[in-house]
């Protein structure tokens, strides 16, 4: 049986209409906690003392994760079926997203099994790697019951439910965190604000700044914080209070709570979709040759390599924004509207403009344009970073690097599918998740370094990046079409 026969563009069943109903709203609503932690995390962790290159490495733990198990879990999925993968993988989301929730509500001195405060982060943070590396599961489910033709449609629902969700979900984080400005403290400047638990004398900024850095300096973006919280004389022991309170635990607890309901609704939902007589191969884990074959494989490597570069483009992108946003003074709750609008966006892009135009203008042409204006809007925002352009403009600057973003991910993933082999889906689409998660690795450990030199470099080698990535798509425009022009010429 040649490759066109077995991608078959024959309509989708009630069935599998159904499952994929179900794909959407599980992925949507787990989605939901990821979209409600994400926004908080650089900022939690600059509450914990995190430096640049501890903060950096809590970025990238999540991704360091899914890199080492996307390809693990998308065997397993080929090998006993994708329903089992996607509930332990929603099992670990609720578990992990509950234990930021707690960590993040303690204290800084918190001590656990004589692990701190940023420790237990870290904890959290990989957990939920490991259980969210099992997206690669869903990408195999949607390609377990579309064809050739809807190949790039289904792959866009992926998109649209994390959209969906990174819209809904950060408008649930705004209710959760209250409309402030936290400062880092060390512990020394912490032992100067203890003092001050008594004490009703009325402070103003540079008062404060004048004495607390008698016991070192604080980061540029602690003293913009503090000059907004002080935008008017406080009592030190209201200060006190105010800076010592840690952040709000309930993003979190609320986000395992999401991923729960998805447990449950999956549980009770969702079929299995893996088709009956393709089985997957004999290994269980991550085999780094599995993933050499398919990086030098001719119909796969162009593509891999296209997703890695773009991915790691966006990744300086979206590892710096709540830092970038922390700069121009956009407060927690702020921070959060302003990844509800990203979300919402993105939502439309995937949802509505790609998944209708992907089948037209084909996954190449799709990928190049999204290519286009991402490169477009890094290079607008780089030039805000310079302060030729307000913090305000980011709110008409993002929409043009997200849908960007929105028209080259699917694409990939529908042309990485297409490449692929029906009995290698998941291990297929579980390595493009890797390099995707390796690209994330890297990506926030450069960008928060090169935010710190200067809050415009991220985005200006971003751009650069993403040009790379549009001369390796324009090298992909024939590779998978190959098996679809068979299809259709096919007999019927």
């Amino acid at each position: 049986m040649n490759k066109a026969e077995e991608n078959t563009s024959e309509p989708v069943s009630a069935v599998s209409k159904s499952t994929l109903l179900v794909v959407f709203l599980t992925v949507f609503i787990d989605l939901l906690g990821f979209g409600i932690v994400l926004p908080l995390l650089p900022r939690y962790g600059t509450w914990f003392h995190a430096s640049s290159g501890q903060l950096s490495l809590l970025m990238a733990s999540f991704s360091v994760m899914q890199f080492l198990f996307a390809p693990m879990w998308g065997v397993l999925s080929d090998r006993f079926g994708r329903r089992p993968i996607l509930l332990l993988g929603l099992l670990g989301s609720s578990c992990s997203y509950t234990l930021f929730g707690y960590i993040s509500s303690r204290g800084q001195g918190f001590d656990l099994l004589g692990i701190g405060a940023l420790g237990w982060l870290f904890v959290s943070r990989i957990g939920a790697g490991i259980a969210g590396a099992t997206i690669s599961t869903a990408q195999a489910v949607i390609a377990d019951c579309t064809g050739v033709k809807n190949r790039g449609r289904g792959m866009a629902l992926i998109g649209a439910a994390f959209g969906i969700g990174f819209t809904f979900g950060p408008l649930i984080g705004a209710v959760c965190v209250s409309d402030d400005n936290p400062v880092a403290l060390t512990v020394k400047h912490l032992r100067i604000v203890n003092a001050w638990e008594s004490d009703t004398t009325l402070v103003n900024a540079d008062d404060f700044l004048a004495e607390i850095q008698t016991a070192g300096p604080l980061d540029e973006v602690s003293v913009t914080a503090a000059r907004q919280v002080l935008a008017q004389p406080m009592s030190k022991a209201k200060l006190s209070g105010l800076l010592t309170t840690p952040p709000s635990g309930l993003p979190g607890y609320v986000g395992g709570a999401l991923s729960a309901a998805a447990l449950l609704l999956a549980a009770f939902r969702l079929q299995e979709s893996r088709r009956p007589g393709v089985t997957g191969g004999t290994h269980r884990g991550f085999r780094l040759a599995t993933v050499a074959r398919h990086l030098t494989s001719p119909r796969l490597s162009v593509i891999l390599a296209a997703v890695f570069v773009t991915t790691f483009g966006f990744a300086q992108f979206e590892s710096t924004l709540s830092l970038l946003t922390q700069r121009f003074g956009y407060s927690s709750r702020w921070n959060y509207l302003l990844y509800a609008y990203v979300g919402f966006v993105l939502s439309l892009g995937q949802g509505l403009l790609v998944r209708r135009l992907l089948p037209k203008v084909g996954e190449t042409r799709m990928a190049l344009a999204g290519v286009f204006l991402m490169t477009l809007g890094f290079i607008l925002i780089g030039i805000t970073g310079m302060k030729i352009l307000p913090g305000s403009a980011l709110w008409f600057i993002l929409p043009i690097v997200v849908i960007g973003f929105s028209a080259v991910t699917p694409s990939l993933q529908s042309l990485l599918s297409l490449a692929a082999d029906s009995h290698e889906q998941g291990a297929v689409l579980g390595t493009g998740q890797s390099l995707s998660s390796l690209a994330r690795i890297f990506g926030p450990a450069l960008g928060i370094a090169l935010l710190d030199k200067s809050t415009s470099m991220p985005y200006f080698l971003g751009a650069c990046l993403i040009l790379c990535g549009g001369v390796l798509v324009s090298r992909i425009r024939t590779l998978p079409r190959t098996g679809e022009q068979a299809e259709a010429g096919a007999p019927q």
